[in-house]
C-alpha cells in the first residue's frame, strides 16, 4: 500500500510489438553476438529510442540491416545487457583494506582503517582510527555502486553488526555489489564511547532499574573525556567522515540504506552531497526535525492503540483476554500512589524476590516490548496477566529480551548526537502537549534531559532541522505500528524529494526484515528509482497469532 502521495509518473507502456527482424548473420563473428542476443539489444534499442526513430525508421515496412547494426555496434560494449548501474573498475583508493574473517560469515571480508581527525574544522590534534569492513559483491565485475549502510541509535556500530553475519537484505544487495559498513565516530571500533553500567543479574530488581542514572552517567562522561572531546561525536561530522571514506575507496556514486537513526544519517549525507547518491532507502525514517525522544510519546501511543484493536478483532486473542484496555488502564491507575511492589521468582535461580516497579520504567519497557512481532505478540498476555497480579510473564519476557552484542548501543556517542541535536530544542510546552493523555508520558524525555544537561553539547547548524531537499531516488519504508518512527515521519520527508516514494508496511512495527521490505529494498536498489516498484505486497502484511501462553523459551 503506497500512501501520503506517489510522486513518480506512471511507468511508459514498452509492450508495443517490435518490427519484425532482419537476419544479422553475416555480422555474429565481427561482434561476438548471438542472434537471441541481438534480437534482445534490437527490442531495447528500438523502445529507448522510441520517439527518436519514429519520424524516419518507421517509415519503412523493416529496418535496414546497416542500420540496426550501427545502433547494434554503439551499445555492443554492454555485451547484449542493459544495466542500471556502471560496471566497476580497477578503482584509485588510499585505505588499504586487507582479507580478514569475521566470525559468523563463510567468506573473506576486507578490513580497514581510515584516520580522521577528531576535530575537523581544526585539522589539528587527535585523531579517530574509523573502522571499515567491506563484504565484496559475489557476482563479476561488480557494479560500480556499492551500498553503504548506516546503522541506528544512534551509537549502534554498523561494522559489528556486519560481523552478526549475513541477512537476507545483505545477501540480495551483495549478489551485484559490495556492501560497506563503517563503525561511525564514537561507535564500534572507532573510538567506541561505551558507557558501561553492569548489573548483577542474581537480584532481577536490577533489570528494572530506573534509566539513565544521572550519577553514573556523569562518571561515565568524565571517564570518556580522557580520551575524546564529546562535543565532536555528532551526526554531520560523522557524515563528513563518510563522505571522505566514499571518496577515499574510489566510488563515486553509492546507494545508501539507513535504519531508524540511520535514516536521519542518511538524510544528512542527501543533504550535502547528493550528487553522489544513485540511491537512498529509509527504513524507519527519523525525520530531522523529529527532536528524539519526543516522537516516541506519539509513535508509541498510536501503537499501543493498534494493539488493543488487533487483539479485540481477532477472536482467539479478544476470547483469551477481554477488554485488554481496560486491563492496561487498570495497571496505570496501580502506579498513582507511587511504585508497584509485587514478589516474583527469579527466571534463573527461581528464588522468589520482590520488585518495586514505577510507571516511567513500566511504560518504557511496554514500549520496547512493541518493537518487534515476537515480543508484542506476548502483550496481550502480560497485560492480562499483570492486571490480575501475576508479574512473572512480564519479568520473564523482560529479563530475556536482550539484543546480541553486536547491535548494541554506545551509550557515550548516544548522548553526544541527541544531547547535541534534539534534547536543546525540545521546549516545556511542547513537551508537556505531546505526552499529555498518552501512557508513556513525559517520563522519557525527563529522563533524557537530565544527562544533557551537564554532557558536553556540539554545534550544530540551524539548517540540520530543515527539510532535506535534492532530486535523488529515495525510497521511504514505514510500518504502521511503528511505536519509534511513524509513518508521519515519512510523510514529513517526502515534501520535499520530488523523487520520493513512501511505502506504509502494514502490521509492520520497528523491524524491516519481511520478505515484503527486503524485495522492496532490493529492487529499489537494483533499479535506481521506484518508478516501477510493485508494493502491492505491503497492503498484504499481517501480525502473526497473539500468544495466548508463555512460548518455551521464556519457561525454561
Amino acid at each position: 500500500m503506497v500512501t501520503h502521495g506517489d510522486r513518480l509518473s506512471s511507468a511508459q507502456d514498452i509492450d508495443r510489438k517490435p518490427t519484425p527482424l532482419p537476419s544479422f548473420r553475416p555480422f555474429d563473428k565481427l561482434f561476438r553476438l548471438t542472434p537471441a542476443r541481438i534480437k534482445r539489444l534490437y527490442v531495447i534499442v528500438q523502445v529507448s529510442t522510441k520517439q527518436r526513430l519514429d519520424a524516419g525508421l518507421r517509415r519503412h515496412d523493416g529496418f535496414s540491416p546497416l542500420v540496426v547494426l550501427a545502433i547494434v555496434f554503439a551499445v555492443a560494449s554492454s555485451c547484449a545487457t542493459v544495466t542500471h548501474s556502471p560496471v566497476s573498475e580497477k578503482r584509485p583508493t588510499t585505505i588499504g583494506l586487507t582479507s580478514c574473517t569475521l566470525a559468523k560469515h563463510k567468506e573473506a571480508a576486507l578490513c580497514g582503517k581510515h584516520q580522521v581527525y577528531e576535530n575537523r574544522a581544526a585539522q589539528t590534534g587527535r585523531k579517530i582510527a574509523l573502522n571499515i569492513v567491506v563484504l565484496p559483491a559475489r557476482s563479476s565485475p561488480t557494479k560500480a555502486d556499492p551500498v553503504f549502510y548506516l546503522a541506528g541509535g544512534p551509537g549502534q556500530a554498523a561494522a559489528r553488526i556486519a560481523s552478526a553475519g549475513e541477512d537476507a537484505i545483505m545477501r540480495e544487495l551483495r549478489r551485484e555489489r559490495d556492501l560497506v559498513f563503517i563503525d561511525m565516530r564514537g561507535t564500534g571500533d572507532s573510538n567506541g564511547l561505551q558507557c558501561s553500567f553492569p548489573i548483577d543479574r542474581a537480584d532481577v530488581q536490577n533489570f528494572f532499574l530506573e534509566l539513565f542514572d544521572p550519577v553514573k552517567v556523569q562518571a561515565c562522561s568524565e571517564k570518556l573525556e580522557q580520551s575524546a572531546d564529546l562535543r565532536y561525536y555528532t551526526t554531520p561530522l560523522g557524515i563528513e567522515d563518510l563522505e571522505e571514506i566514499r571518496s577515499a575507496l574510489g566510488y563515486d556514486q553509492i546507494n545508501l540504506y539507513g535504519i531508524s537513526y540511520g535514516s536521519l544519517a542518511a538524510l544528512e549525507y542527501v543533504r550535502r552531497y547528493s550528487d553522489h547518491v544513485r540511491s537512498a532507502v529509509l527504513a524507519g525514517v527519523a525525520a530531522p526535525a523529529a527532536k528524539l525522544p519526543l516522537q516516541l510519546v506519539l509513535a508509541a501511543q498510536q501503537a499501543m492503540t493498534r494493539l488493543f484493536h488487533d487483539c479485540a478483532a481477532d477472536v482467539v486473542c479478544a476470547s483469551a483476554f477481554p477488554n485488554l484496555t481496560g486491563s492496561f488502564g487498570r495497571i496505570l491507575d496501580g502506579f498513582k500512589p507511587g511504585m508497584v511492589n509485587f514478589a516474583v521468582a527469579h527466571p534463573v535461580s527461581k528464588a522468589i524476590q520482590t520488585v518495586s516497579l514505577s510507571r516511567g520504567v513500566f511504560a518504557r519497557q511496554v514500549v520496547s516490548l512493541l518493537y518487534s512481532h515476537r515480543t508484542a505478540s506476548l502483550l496481550p498476555l502480560i497485560i492480562d496477566s499483570a492486571a490480575k497480579g501475576d508479574w512473572s510473564p512480564y519479568v520473564r519476557v523482560l529479563t530475556r529480551s536482550a539484543a546480541a552484542p553486536e547491535f548494541g548501543v554506545f551509550l557515550g556517542a548516544y548522548f553526544s548526537a541527541t544531547c547535541a541535536e534534539s534534547i536543546p530544542f525540545i521546549d516545556e510546552s511542547e513537551l508537556e502537549h505531546a505526552s499529555a493523555g498518552t501512557f508513556l508520558g513525559d517520563f522519557r524525555a525527563r529522563r533524557h534531559q537530565q544527562p544533557c544537561a551537564y554532557w558536553p553539547r556540539g554545534a550544530i547548524d540551524s539548517e540540520f532541522h530543515s527539510p532535506v531537499r535534492a532530486d535523488a531516488p529515495v525510497l521511504m519504508l514505514s510500518g504502521d505500528i511503528d511505536p519509534s518512527t511513524p509513518a508521519e515521519f515519512g510523510a514529513q520527508v517526502l515534501q520535499s524529494l520530488p523523487n520520493g516514494r513512501q511505502v506504509i508496511l502494514r502490521s509492520t512495527p520497528h523491524s524491516f526484515a519481511s520478505p515484503c521490505a527486503r524485495d522492496q529494498i532490493v529492487a529499489f536498489i537494483t533499479n535506481g528509482s521506484a518508478k516501477k516498484l510493485d508494493a502491492n505486497c505491503a497492503a498484504r502484511l499481517r501480525r502473526p497469532p497473539f500468544a495466548t501462553e508463555l512460548p518455551a523459551r521464556y519457561n525454561r
